[in-house]
């Protein structure tokens, strides 16, 4: 299949490069139908459908819409329009022309011929800029015609590609899957005659999900297909909205990945990730508080993690998904910290207690505990344990009390709870009934009974009464006289 499509460019013409903005959605409205299977649509201000729906890309500084490249230099602009493949099967293209000043290129390589060529999977849109040099004599004049060329291209031919556009193509049980990285940020996977519940493995090439190389990455994507050809978009970049949700929720974001199903017939999938061992540990993470965030757009799901081991110095764990969007690897933590403290009240006796009782909150993922530090006048006089339930709260109470008279502020954790004032005078009632009424008295007076007899006073009764006996016993027994 040939088609042309016009490109007006006055090359030599001087202008400031302005970048292209994308449309969207770009495939919504009117298009340049070269067939049944491939469409072109502009997305940018360089380019635009003419009357007859032909796709024209007009670089010149006629153009209302945008300025025209600079002179005596390479400009390149990155997205210009945008080619979309609906067929079933993978599909190669390229453009020719005969300027030696004009470059079309996709994903960094030029797309000049047919071996030098986009190969894009069935649905698959691929963004093609374009590199003008104005430097010499062949930036003369217009291009009138360019043709693009789209051949279908057959499983094995797929399958047996690599290189330049960094496809890592395997074959499974009845399908021939391809992996392609585009740049460093995203990957395409795709697998042809998927019986429906076979699962492919697609390599992601260490997708870095944490900004740096080496660090958490995605390692391979297992996805069971519905039936038919599978396609899935894997993308690490623009992921920050997700991160902060997950962050309200009390977990740490660690990294994220954004996955599609772009032809919605992927069922469950599976998500392999792995970091360095110490990746972890430098970041106060323990790996069995690793989890998976899912966020679809509604309520946060967690995904169980699953560690399966440790190979080459990284720890490799997976996740198992019912379905795509976008998915944060996080760590679930405890967040608590004092809401605030009371004193029972503001004045006491010396060495009276008194209670002090805070409130304290976990804004964690997961139910967390901790001591509190309770000090009264700078010195921590008590450490309670307290637990609270994720997102929830618990109370703790300590008594505290001091001998000395004074002024004494009262705080747990860094909140005041009040000041403390301790003075002879401050003895409540409760604490005055509980001391023993007790008659003051000297070290030299013993407290008496009123009344009663004592052992001493009972053994002079006794030995009183045993001599009068016998007194009377030896008068009977005397003769009278």
């Amino acid at each position: 299949m040939r088609r042309a499509l016009a490109l007006a460019a006055a090359l030599a013409i001087a202008g400031t490069l302005a970048f292209p903005s994308v449309a969207a959605p770009l495939f919504s409205g009117p298009t340049d139908q070269l067939s049944n299977d491939v469409e072109l649509a502009p997305s940018s201000d360089y380019a635009h459908l003419d009357d007859d729906g032909d796709l024209v890309v007009d670089l010149s500084a006629a153009n209302p819409d945008a300025e025209g490249v600079n002179a005596d230099a390479v400009t390149g602009i990155e997205d210009v329009f945008r080619v979309r493949y609906n067929g079933s099967r993978f599909a190669h293209v390229w453009l020719t022309h005969e300027s030696d000043a004009v470059t079309f290129y996709a994903d960094g390589a030029p797309v000049q011929s047919a071996a030098a060529n986009m190969t894009l999977a069935p649905n698959e849109t691929v963004a093609v800029g374009v590199r003008v040099d104005t430097t010499g004599e062949a930036a003369d004049g217009l291009i009138d015609q360019i043709t693009v060329h789209a051949r279908a291209a057959d499983s094995a031919d797929v399958a047996s590609e690599s290189g330049a556009a960094n496809t890592n193509a395997f074959s499974a049980e009845g399908s021939t899957a391809r992996s392609l990285a585009p740049d460093a940020t995203s990957r395409r996977f795709t697998a042809l005659g998927a019986d429906a519940g076979e699962t492919t493995t697609f390599d992601a090439s260490a997708l870095a999900l944490d900004g740096a190389a080496g660090g958490l990455t995605l390692d391979e994507v297992g996805v069971a297909s519905t039936g038919g050809t599978v396609s899935v978009g894997v993308e690490a970049a623009g992921t920050a909205a997700s991160r902060s949700r997950v962050a309200e929720r009390g977990a740490a974001p660690l990294g994220a990945v954004s996955v599609t199903d772009r032809l919605d017939s992927a069922g469950r999938a599976t998500l392999r990730f792995s970091a360095p061992v110490g990746f972890f540990a430098e970041r106060g993470v323990a790996p069995a508080d690793l989890t998976v965030y899912r966020d679809d757009g509604g309520e946060l799901s967690e995904l169980a993690v699953s560690t399966t081991g440790e190979r080459g110095g990284r720890l490799h764990f997976e996740a198992e998904t019912p379905g795509f969007s976008t998915f944060v690897v996080a760590a679930d933590r405890a967040r608590l910290r004092v809401a605030d403290a009371t004193l029972e009240r503001a004045s006491a006796a010396p060495g009276e207690a008194v209670t002090v009782t805070a409130t304290v909150s976990n804004a964690g993922s997961v139910a967390g505990e901790r001591s509190v530090a309770v000090a009264v006048g700078g010195s921590v006089v008590a450490e309670p344990m307290v637990e609270a339930p994720a997102g929830g709260t618990a109370t703790v109470t300590a008594r505290v009390a001091r001998n000395v008279t004074g002024e004494y502020a009262v705080t747990v954790g860094d909140v005041d709870a009040g000041t403390l004032a301790v003075a002879t005078g401050n003895q409540t009632d409760g604490a005055a009934a509980a001391q023993p009424a007790v008659e003051p008295t000297t070290a030299d007076e013993p407290i008496r009974e009123p009344a009663g007899f004592g052992l001493t006073e009972v053994l002079g009764l006794v030995t009183l009464l045993a001599v009068v006996a016998v007194a009377l016993a030896l008068a009977r027994r005397a003769p009278w006289r």
